[in-house]
């Protein structure tokens, strides 16, 4: 279904508009269709609480008067072409008179210059006088304009050229840095690492934002019609989508306040075999903007040719035309799915295909205002999913934390619905407030269903998995709902165990009880292992725990 060959979104627009050859901002907006927006987004006037990242495409035209410039913190110009003989630019368009970008500097927007190299890597790479040159260019652009950053979009590069793309990243991370302490150097992250190059452990050394490209999961030359951003995976056969992308680049290190995820602001279409998904090709598929798809809603993107794909969540249209067709674009409601989990994940935000791609319309801008700004009441009632979502398993070697949060006066509570996890091996955990130093709830395996639970305004859950054998998973309903005074929690008792971990004594130093206490400790199964009785008064005890077997133990104090 998907090779190494795949083209990118990026790559795909990019030669569509080199074969335009250079346009006036009137040609641009003569194909575009570019309309002004009369209307606009009240906006919290805390403004965004999460980056906010768009690409601007050279061939924008004047879509940038309709940004909603409160709710994007960061403008990406897109782009400065390399060429890899020399490292000099094929072109950098306008880089230098943009008015998209004069307006972005007007309200407090920061640019960064965008760098695509699409081919020719090898040359590149391995030739360090292009590589000088690029890095010397690139530092005087962005000075030359007063921007802020610098961001890579390196794509399609062969397994054999991994090594030296990093050198390169690092070399020109030193001089970048050197000469812009407060620049910031972030890079394109394609959605799933193919050739296995992009080690995000060397990155991070380099690396102040990552932009995953949260999208071409379903490509033009895909042999199935699906999302272009499936939030959990479509089928069993092809196991792909956001939700694992997230954990796979957290679970390589990758930091979660560096991560934006990719967002599309464009729908893929495809002649298939059947109207209801998921369906086999019957022929290439095109790429449309997301305002093409808004203007012929009494067409074939009608309210009764939309469905929801029910194992990703994706929406698509579906219609005959001597033929079917299957048309799959992000609404309101999948993109406010997308930002719950940008903020539940604790993402730094998101990444935008492109900006002006909703040409007219508020719908977009409304959503990250509802989701991405400060002050957002984040839950009041949804229903969790484990990175396999409704139908599938979690994946193999995960360890990622869910935090959800409630208003001052809210408290938040939990049911689960679903529970089936690898006994002892992968186990959920839930904690009142943030991990790490929120009170432990408890801790979860195996197939027994938790127990409903409720915490104050902020409750954690971390999964993990080992690296071997998986299970359907979890799904929890969660809603948030106001506390009186009396109804909170009692206050955390401040306890030191230690050492952790331990394989003879376990020291305990307590708050001292005013009342006989019970000590408790059980393994992931929620069997007693050992208990101890607390007298009044004690300050410090200890536990034998040398008959207990390696393993992973949750010890709760009670009164």
């Amino acid at each position: 279904m998907h090779s190494f060959t795949q083209v990118s979104i990026h790559v795909e627009e990019a030669k569509r508009y080199h074969d335009y050859g250079v346009l006036s901002n009137d040609e641009y907006d003569a194909l575009s269709g570019f309309e002004v927006m009369d209307d606009r987004v009240e906006v919290n006037a805390s403004g965004l609480d999460k980056i906010v990242f768009g690409y601007h495409p050279y061939w924008g035209g004047s879509n940038y008067l309709n940004y909603q410039w409160e709710l994007l913190s960061d403008l990406c110009y897109f782009s400065y072409d390399v060429d890899p003989e020399t490292g000099g630019a094929t072109s950098y368009y306008d880089w230098l008179t943009s008015p998209a970008i004069d307006s972005a500097f007007a309200n407090g927007t920061r640019v960064h210059l965008c760098v695509t190299l699409f081919s020719g890597q090898s040359i590149f790479f391995n030739n360090p006088q292009s590589r000088e040159t690029l890095t010397n260019n690139l530092i005087a652009l962005v000075k030359q304009r007063g921007a802020h950053g610098v961001s890579f979009d390196f794509e399609a590069v062969p397994s054999s050229q991994g090594g030296n793309m990093l050198d390169y990243i690092a070399e020109f991370s030193t001089a970048f840095h050197d000469s812009l302490p407060e620049g910031i150097l972030s890079i394109a992250m394609p959605a799933v690492d193919w050739s296995g190059i992009f080690d995000v452990s060397v990155l991070n050394q380099h690396i102040d934002l990552y932009m995953i490209m949260g999208y071409d999961y379903y490509w033009n030359g895909s042999s199935m019609a699906g999302p272009t951003d499936p939030h959990y995976n479509m089928t069993s056969g092809y196991s792909y989508s956001v939700s694992r992308t997230v954990s796979y680049y957290q679970s390589e290190g990758m930091p979660m306040n560096k991560m934006l995820i990719g967002v599309p602001y464009y729908a893929r279409e495809w002649p298939t075999a059947s109207g209801t998904a998921p369906s086999a090709t019957t022929g290439n598929g095109s790429a449309y903007t997301w305002a093409k798809i808004k203007n012929n809603t009494s067409g074939n993107y009608s309210t009764e040719n939309k469905h929801l794909e029910p194992n990703s969540f994706g929406p698509y249209y579906s219609y005959n035309d001597n033929g079917w067709n299957q048309c799959f674009v992000n609404d309101v409601n999948s993109l406010e799915r997308r930002y719950k989990m940008v903020n539940y994940r604790s993402l730094a935000g998101i990444g935008i295909w492109a900006l002006g791609y909703d040409n007219g319309y508020t719908d977009l801008w409304e959503v990250i205002n509802e989701n991405l700004a400060q002050g957002t009441q984040i839950t009041l009632f949804d229903t969790l999913y484990d990175s396999g979502g409704p139908t599938w398993n979690y994946y193999n070697d995960e360890n990622y934390t869910i935090t959800i949060h409630g208003l001052d006066d809210e408290a938040i509570r939990l049911q689960f619905t679903q529970f089936n996890l690898e006994t002892g091996y992968d186990s959920l955990w839930v904690y009142d407030g943030y991990y790490p130093g929120g009170y432990l709830i408890g801790g979860y395996t195996g197939n027994t269903i938790p127990p409903e639970m409720e915490s104050s305004e902020i409750m954690t859950l971390r999964f993990r998995s080992d690296p071997a054998t998986t299970a359907p998973g979890w799904i929890a309903l969660v809603e948030s709902f106001l506390i009186s005074v009396e109804e909170g929690r009692e206050p955390d008792i401040d306890t030191k165990i230690y050492p952790n971990p331990a394989s003879t004594m376990l020291n305990l130093e307590l708050q001292p009880f005013n009342s006989p206490a019970l000590v408790s400790i059980y393994d992931l199964q929620g069997r007693v292992m050992a208990t101890d009785n607390i007298p009044p008064g004690t300050g410090t005890m200890q536990m034998d725990v040398s008959g207990l077997p390696a393993g992973i133990y949750l010890l709760v104090l009670s009164t």
